[in-house]
């Protein structure tokens, strides 16, 4: 099945065809990062009546156990041997068992409180793990199928687009479904069913799409996780970019965990949620192509620093929500939009070059360094989520059990909307100083990967 290629990796533009079907994956990963930072915090303390220390425990303690698989399923991606390639085999796996798994998770037993906390525990760790083993494989490939600096911008454009499309799904259409029955556990249920179905569509049509691109194989390294561990953050640029995404996905799963506790108690509407997502999704995707563009202007690093300043001013501005009322809130989430694009794009895209950087001997590690990126996105998530649910903790918020209708406190309300808006824009604000020693630009790339194409060695399948 197995036959070498007639034109080298890098030596001419990929098919927008396998572009866009890389990007669509992003719509899967995406819905599974929106849907439970946006919505399972509330599920469980106003569904399911969990505390809200425990909830966030639930949340966040699945995350280790991502933190600790994922460069795991990277080192095993990186060895696979296979006439698919070495990433989408993995990726296969993640498509079938993801989506069962998602919708189990809002369709659990009629349980309350502690006990619901351990079906929610349990159902999380795994669909966890399912979506390393697509995400870790998927988050590799551009710095692989192409040597072109700014092709794998452009596979980042696509995965944005799509990602908005993602957070439209997961952020718009999810809370609607949910609130559609009377009844709201009859509405989750519904929510995880129809998401699961668009994850599976996501999934399959990403690994059947990318079937025509390069599948290089570069020699494997030989160390063991923890040493391939150490090899990874000894990676100059990695090690400065990693915690530079890491505080960008802790403010912005800090934000969107907020959102409907802020519609709900502050604005007294909770359909105000749809609205405010529609109003960030909207600008994130539409903006997705003037981010590369400025990119190639000036470079990857300063449009990044840009998207978070955007993003902060959006996050201060949603923290006047009393003052000005909806239509503050409105362009205070345009703002937001326009940020979070750059900020889900560029780093990305700094991701892919770092992967296309060897260390000399012709070897790579792009599934262990894919790896740490996904659990510190995951781990991102759950901290932004957990640090939510500490200033909820902390102001005196009251959870509720399905239908019942509680009145929060003053202090409640202010910690909720603080912990939404003001906190997340100052760790987004933080994010600048890793960034200011990241270094990886189109000038520096050649003589960090050396020669366009693989390196000798390496061996590329063909379709």
């Amino acid at each position: 099945m197995s036959t070498t290629p007639d034109t080298p990796v890098g030596a001419a533009p990929l098919p927008r065809s396998v572009h866009a079907w890389y990007g669509s994956g992003a719509v899967a990963t995406g819905i599974f990062n929106t849907v439970p930072g946006l919505l399972l915090l509330i599920y469980l303390t106003d569904t399911l009546a969990v505390g809200p220390a425990v909830a966030g425990a639930v949340i966040f303690l699945p995350k280790i156990a991502d933190l600790l698989i994922s460069p795991y399923i990277g080192v095993r991606s990186d060895r696979t041997r296979s006439s698919w390639g070495p990433r989408r085999p993995w990726m296969l796996a993640g498509a079938v068992t993801l989506p069962v798994l998602f919708a189990a998770l809002f369709f659990g037993p009629p349980l309350q409180g502690n006990a619901a906390a351990v079906y929610v525990a349990v159902l999380f760790v795994l669909a966890a793990l399912a979506s390393s083993m697509f995400q870790v494989p998927h988050a590799a490939m551009p710095g692989e199928i192409t040597s072109d600096y700014h092709e794998r911008s452009t596979f980042n454009t696509w995965r944005t687009a799509f990602v908005g499309l993602a957070l439209m799904l997961g952020g718009a259409l999810a809370p609607v479904l949910q609130s559609a029955p009377e009844d709201p556990v009859t509405g989750y249920r519904l929510m995880g069913l129809a998401m699961g179905a668009v994850i599976l569509f996501a999934m399959l049509g990403s690994v059947i799409g990318t079937r025509r691109a390069p599948r290089p194989a570069f020699p494997a390294r030989t160390e063991n996780i923890l040493g391939q561990l150490r090899s990874a953050f000894s990676h100059r640029h990695f090690r400065v970019l990693f915690p530079a995404n890491l505080l960008m996905g802790v403010a912005s799963g800090t934000m969107v965990a907020g959102v409907p506790y802020v519609t709900a108690n502050v604005m007294g509407e909770p359909a105000y949620t749809s609205i405010l997502m529609v109003c960030v999704l909207v600008p994130l995707i539409a903006t997705a192509p003037l981010w590369k563009r400025l990119s190639v202007r000036s470079d990857k690093r300063s449009a990044a620093g840009l998207s978070a300043v955007v993003f902060a001013m959006g996050g201060l501005g949603l923290l006047f929500i009393p003052v000005w009322g909806v239509p503050g809130a409105v362009f205070s989430s345009v703002l937001v939009g326009i940020g979070l694009s750059g900020v889900h794009l560029l780093p990305w895209s700094m991701l892919a070059d770092c992967l296309a950087t060897d260390d000399g001997s012709g070897r790579r590690q792009s599934g262990v360094l894919s790896g740490v990126w996904t659990a510190g996105d995951a781990l991102a998530q759950a901290i932004g989520t957990g640090l939510l649910s500490l200033c909820l903790a902390v102001s005196g918020y009251v959870e509720s059990g399905a239908g019942e209708v509680v009145r929060q406190s003053d202090s409640a309300l202010r910690g909720m909307l603080i912990g939404s808006t003001l906190l997340p824009a100052l760790v987004m604000l933080s994010c600048l100083i890793p960034l200011m020693f990241y270094r990886l630009t189109r000038e520096h790339l050649p003589e960090a990967s050396g020669p366009e194409g693989p390196s000798e060695g390496s061996e590329v399948v063909g379709v």
